[in-house]
């Protein structure tokens, strides 16, 4: 028996990066008309999962918009989910789309909201749709007890201080722990399981969560690294733009830039940039930037 195929056109890039190889794989399939009522939500979780990349991006046909151009509607999937959003995937993806059209800036059109993207020389730059939400202060006793190489004087909170739990959007939050060093920072093991926030801590933002640990350099950066459970994340676009909004709002009122260095551990160094907006104590905008290379492109069948 013949069974019917239907064949896209993808490419993958590294993002946060312009060196090949560094950064964080992204796979960008395009899924034009006649396809994208017939791709199914199952097929679009198979062919993520196929990649095996952190996340896979679809990309269908543009719409026009009076007050914004060009618009890309598009769905951001991992191994194991749909996400409303990701910082990787729509950095990524408009990094493409841009140079694809020749354009100086799109709206990325994200479960979470429309996603203004512009152009800066050879990286983009994007507001960030957020809902966001600094929860109260987390403890997980499995958290730091798992982490046999580090001491009490690993953590700036100690070993058995609470940590700030914080949401980008709803569905997707990031447990933040502040280390005292680079070399703890290096000494971070990943874990058996994963880490879950109980939803009765999350309330209303309840859905993905992960660990964001991060050390403050003495040259301004900061270093990261993000785990779940057994994954680890080479730069995660989310994760530090909701380090960069806590941390701004707790510097106050004020513009504030942060530069995120994030993957070295795994040897694909990450260069995040977060721009932050503070009013009145509340968060007013968050921008994310950063680069890409494209790596492969090719076609994929869909059964």
């Amino acid at each position: 028996m013949s069974t019917s195929l239907t064949t896209l056109l993808y490419s993958t890039l590294d993002v946060f990066t312009t060196t090949g190889f560094h950064g964080n794989p992204l796979a960008i399939v395009l899924v034009p008309s006649p396809q994208s009522s017939q791709i199914s939500q199952q097929q679009k979780q198979n062919i993520a999962r196929e990649f095996n990349f952190s996340e896979t991006v679809f990309v269908y046909d543009q719409v026009k918009s009076p007050d914004s151009g060009l618009t890309f509607p598009i769905s951001i999937f991992t191994t194991a989910e749909e996400l409303p959003f990701a910082g990787h995937p729509t950095v990524g993806t408009g990094w493409y789309l841009l140079r694809k059209t020749g354009l100086d800036k799109i709206t990325l059109r994200t479960k979470a909201g429309d996603v203004l993207v512009i152009k800066e020389d050879d990286r983009v730059r994007l507001k960030v749709p957020t809902d966001f939400k600094v929860h109260q202060p987390y403890t997980n006793k499995m958290l730091k007890e798992k982490q046999l190489a580090l001491e009490d004087k690993d953590y700036v909170n100690g070993s058995t201080g609470a940590e700030a739990v914080v949401s980008i959007v709803k569905g997707m939050s990031f447990i933040m722990i502040e280390l005292s060093s680079v070399e703890a920072l290096g000494k971070l093991q990943q874990y058996s399981q994963h880490l879950t926030i109980p939803d009765e801590h999350l309330g209303d933002w309840k859905g993905f969560g992960a660990l964001y640990a991060f050390v403050k350099m003495s040259d301004g950066t900061i270093r990261t690294r993000l785990l779940e459970g057994t994954f680890e994340d080479p730069a995660t676009g989310s994760a530090a733009s909701a380090l960069g909004g806590w941390l701004g709002q707790s510097k106050g009122d004020g513009n504030w830039k942060f530069d995120i260095i994030q993957g070295v551990e795994m040897g694909r160094r990450s260069e995040i940039t977060v721009f932050v907006g503070v009013s009145q104590g509340e968060i007013k905008s968050i921008e994310l930037a950063g680069s890409a290379v494209q790596v492969m492109e090719g076609r994929l069948n869909v059964v």
